[in-house]
């Protein structure tokens, strides 16, 4: 583990907020391509990045503080698995006000940035294996099980490395998305698709997380996640075979509707 990088007088860099910066960052550069193939300013990208990510952390810590209300304060990120739903929320808060400033279609903002929202949270999902800070699963025998004796929560027990299962996902649903940008080109499709991939599979970690079972053998998050995949689905039937012929800008390379 790594918490922390290193200090330079009172200041002390945590490898949890660099990798969240490289998150940012690195949205921000595919959402930049995404823009210039589409003829749109790629200078927003640094606009609609910054807006989902300082969106994102505020939603994020907003509903961490909402379901600990009273409890002692802890890190960001915990067990919970709860955090993951403000964040997106207070995410496409910003991203919707930036749409709106610049005066472009949300639907097709929140399009673009699908495919790099999913690479944002698989990069900071290294941040939290780093960290050690609790998101870690249950115990496990599996060769590929680990402790985290130095991480922010740290345990001695050998555990699912929960963070590396979802830094691999967010991978393989990044290169979904942007492989499908040309096909899914309908206001919200392509986000609709984002919500089911990474609904099902904040679902499925679920199973191996340290995370407190409220009913029918489910967690609090895998609730919310079934409503989110049937929105995303309902997104996607809506426009699985609809391309508006109004529509900004199409990837290089897009089938002919």
């Amino acid at each position: 583990m790594l918490p922390e990088l290193g200090s330079i007088g009172p200041f002390t860099f945590y490898s949890f907020g660099l990798m969240a910066a490289l998150a940012i960052v690195v949205a921000a550069v595919f959402l930049a391509v995404d823009l210039r193939q589409r003829g749109l300013d790629a200078g927003m990208a640094v606009e609609v990045a910054m807006a989902a990510g300082i969106g994102g952390f505020l939603g994020a810590r907003i509903y961490y503080v909402v379901e600990h209300w009273g409890e002692p304060g802890e890190g960001l990120l915990t067990g919970a698995g709860l955090v993951w739903y403000g964040g997106v929320a207070g995410g496409v808060i910003g991203v919707t006000l930036v749409s709106l400033w610049r005066r472009l279609p949300i639907g097709l903002m929140a399009n673009m940035t699908a495919a790099p929202l999913a690479l944002g949270y698989a990069i900071g999902r290294i941040g939290c294996q780093l960290a050690g800070d609790g998101d870690y699963g249950d115990l496990t025998t599996l060769p590929w099980g680990m402790a985290y004796p130095e991480g922010t929560v740290p345990t001695t027990d050998i555990v699912h490395p929960t963070p590396v299962y979802e830094t691999l996902a967010g991978l393989v649903i990044f290169w979904i998305l942007w492989r499908m940008r040309g096909r899914l080109t309908a206001p919200w499709a392509l986000f609709g698709l984002y919500l089911v991939l990474a609904g099902a599979e904040r679902f499925l970690v679920e199973f191996v997380r340290a995370t407190p079972i409220v009913a029918g053998g489910l967690t609090t998050a895998q609730f919310i996640s079934l409503g989110i995949i049937a929105i995303g689905a309902i997104l996607v039937w809506r426009g699985w075979n609809r391309r508006d012929p109004a529509w900004v800008g199409e990837p290089a390379g897009s089938p002919a509707g």
